[in-house]
């Protein structure tokens, strides 16, 4: 093995003629030496400079007078070249002595071999006397620097020495040396000081002195495996005695002696840790805590419930309430977010006081939110009197900064839940039920209800998987005509979501964009919607069999509302190629209602790009007759809670009936298209058509 040698210095090659044969033994022989030895050479000219050795030889034995004093000198370049491997002097011997006479420039015979065995006996000489020389120079190189590690171990020690005097005496922890007994061999100023003893007081007393009588078993115990050479490091809690009789919270480790340790001194560092023990009380009070109430936090609550859940009496049980205040954005967008903290902590003053004659624990969860656990007792009001009363108290209005404030709050009630509910379980109840009422509208509170859990535990189950189920092609677009009730005629198509579970087979249209309008999906899955109807009408034309049927698309209240809808559906129509005025697009009559007015701005501004207008959910109110009056709407269709209403009641004299028949007469006098969804049978269709209404789709539509 061979490799570059810094500055090495190539010989100038004698100007001979070499036979092939010389060639191919230097070759032998470098390569030979290469797999002994590691050769910081280069290949190239480690051959050369074996070269110019054979060359010098073959001059030798070739030339009168004989003399070998050269061949001594090539057998020390050997060695100077890195040629020293256990048998890179035998390779050389046996490479050349076959090598050599086999050369076809060289003579034979007796004197050729007298002087073949002497050049060798020469070179093996130089060689031999080259590796004593580097031997005996590197026998002296390492007493030498035996020498140096000793004087500078020796320094070493003396330094260590020093900086442990100094980091005795400078040290933030207390430092001491004990024996064997643990008694005091030498002790830092530090040490005194968090004992309260003056320097120089400790002398004379032992480690175990300084613990606590019912706590030294430990740290003997301890000290003892030291001494016994069963551990090299031991580390121990420890309240310590002070010289006033205080406690000193401590962490000690103690260090058995160095095997050179020729005083067999044991090691013990003390570090107080009283400030810090104090101080870890406080952050973990602060960590269970609300610090703006000062309450118990959501942490503390969980965990004390889950004890609480366990030892409850059976008999009265527990009651759990989960409260939202209902104005407190409002006060805090309006009055600052002072007025809302103070309010936060008078809320928390006030239940505090409703229940300070139960065994009750107040928590604050967050935000606005507040929880109470109460254990009943058999004199416990019953959980209706109770939200009566927290609302009370809520109610009424409380001065903060020179502002009366009062928000009472939604609340969900868990009132002695059934064994088997764990504390998370039971949480969760009570926020469903607090979810649920407040969907009810403001302060309203709900009980738990395990059915109604489960059916909203459904809901949003449904909910977050839609998303999921769109990825996996579950999702599909599905048409359904829409037919003139006077004729039969289909004049239209819908375009319906519908999605495949694998578990609750068919959801229709309304089921999923009513989890698509809770998730936030209904964006990005309205704008598919549209672009996968409006390509299918785009390609019946492209095959020749479009036959003109309007497209009708209806959206959703926050679709109604999107800032960019034009874009969107402009955007779907450039992509598509269907024409503005074959689509219908549905708005929502509450959207349409909504302050702000983006809704009814979006259905102008759609309707000025020529796309068809509609009004979702239409009934007998004012203002969706107002909403004709406005707006470029082209047709409405009737609110599915009267579609149900009058396939329940067949009476053609009710009330309903005949303020439809006025209304229907209204809508078309503005020449309004009226539309009916849910018709699904003959009897229906029949029905409505007395009563004036023009399309219609459902069941009996096929």
């Amino acid at each position: 093995m061979t490799a570059p040698l810094p500055e090495s210095v190539i010989p100038a090659a004698l100007p001979v003629t070499r036979s092939p044969q010389r060639v191919k033994l230097v070759r032998t022989w470098a390569n030979s030496l290469g797999t002994s030895a590691y050769i910081p050479l280069e290949p190239a000219e480690f051959e050369l400079r074996l070269t110019g050795v054979v060359d010098r030889m073959v001059d030798v034995l070739t030339r009168d007078p004989f003399s070998s004093e050269r061949a001594h000198e090539d057998g020390g370049d050997l060695v100077r070249w890195g040629c020293t491997g256990p048998e890179s002097l035998q390779i050389t011997m046996e490479v050349l002595d076959r090598g050599l006479p086999a050369l076809p420039e060289l003579p034979s015979g007796l004197r050729f071999a007298e002087r073949l065995v002497l050049l060798l006996g020469a070179l093996a000489a130089g060689y031999t006397e080259q590796v004593r020389i580097v031997t005996l120079e590197q026998q002296e190189s390492m007493s030498q620097a035996l020498l140096k590690s000793l004087n500078e171990t020796l320094g070493r020690m003396r330094s260590v020495e020093a900086e442990f005097d100094d980091v005795l005496e400078n040290s933030v922890n207390g430092i001491a040396l004990t024996d064997r007994e643990g008694a005091f061999l030498r002790a830092n100023e530090r040490l005194a000081d968090i004992l309260g003893y003056a320097e120089g007081e400790l002398a004379g007393s032992t480690l175990f002195d300084l613990v606590l009588p019912e706590e030294s078993k430990s740290l003997r115990d301890g000290y003892a495996a030291l001494v016994a050479g069963a551990q090299r490091r031991v580390h121990s809690e420890q309240r310590l005695v002070r010289k006033d009789g205080d406690n000193a919270w401590a962490a000690i480790t103690m260090t058995a002696p160095a095997s050179g340790d020729p005083g067999g001194r044991f090691v013990v560092v003390v570090e107080d840790r009283t400030e810090l023990n104090l101080l870890h009380g406080q952050l973990n009070h602060q960590a269970l805590h609300d610090m703006l109430t000062r309450l118990p936090n959501r942490q503390f609550f969980s965990s004390s419930l889950e004890r609480i859940v366990r030892h409850a009496a059976p008999s009265t049980g527990i009651t759990l309430y989960h409260l939202n205040l209902d104005a407190f954005s409002l006060i805090t967008h309006g009055l600052g977010r002072r007025v809302g903290d103070l309010l936060l902590d008078s809320v928390a003053h006030r239940l505090e006081s409703l229940f300070a004659r139960e065994k009750a624990m107040v928590a604050r969860f967050g935000a606005d939110e507040f929880a109470v656990l109460v254990e009943n007792s058999p004199t416990t009001p019953d959980a209706v009197s109770t939200v009566r009363m927290i609302n009370e108290v809520l109610a009424e209005p409380v001065y903060l900064d020179g502002h009366a404030v009062a928000s009472p709050a939604s609340i969900g009630v868990v009132d002695r839940p059934p064994a088997g509910l764990d504390a998370a379980s039971l949480l969760e109840a009570a926020e469903m039920s607090l979810a649920r009422a407040k969907r009810n509208g403001r302060t309203q509170w709900a009980l738990f209800d395990p059915y109604q859990d489960a059916r909203d535990r459904e809901m949003f189950s449904l909910a977050v998987s839609l998303p999921g189920a769109w990825e996996n092609g579950e999702l599909s677009v599905e048409h359904r005509p829409l037919v003139r009730l006077d004729g039969g005629e289909v004049v239209g198509l819908d375009a319906l979501l519908s999605w495949q579970h694998p578990y609750r087979g068919r959801l229709p249209h309304a089921r999923c964009a009513e989890l698509a309008e809770q998730t936030g999906l209904i964006l990005p899955l309205g704008n598919w919607l549209l672009g996968s109807a409006c390509a299918a009408q785009a390609r019946t034309r492209l095959e020749g069999l479009d036959d003109g049927t309007p497209l009708h698309v209806g959206l959703t209240p926050n679709q109604s509302s999107d800032p960019d809808l034009l874009s969107r559906v402009l955007g779907v129509l450039d992509d598509t190629g269907l024409p503005a005025n074959r689509l219908w697009l549905g708005i929502p009559a509450s959207a349409l209602a909504q302050e702000g007015g983006e809704a009814a701005e979006n259905l102008r501004l759609l309707a000025s790009a020529g796309v068809a207008t509609e009004i979702l959910d239409f009934s007998t109110t004012g203002g969706d007759l107002a909403h004709l009056e406005d707006l470029p709407v082209r047709a409405v269709r009737i609110a599915r809670w009267m579609v149900r209403r009058q396939a329940q009641d067949v009476r053609e004299d009710s009330l309903v009936a005949l303020a439809l028949k006025e209304i229907l007469r209204i809508v078309h006098g503005a020449g309004t298209t009226v539309i009916v969804d849910g018709v699904d049978t003959e009897g229906q269709a029949d029905r409505w058509r007395r009563l004036g209404a023009d399309l219609a789709q459902g069941e009996f539509t096929g």
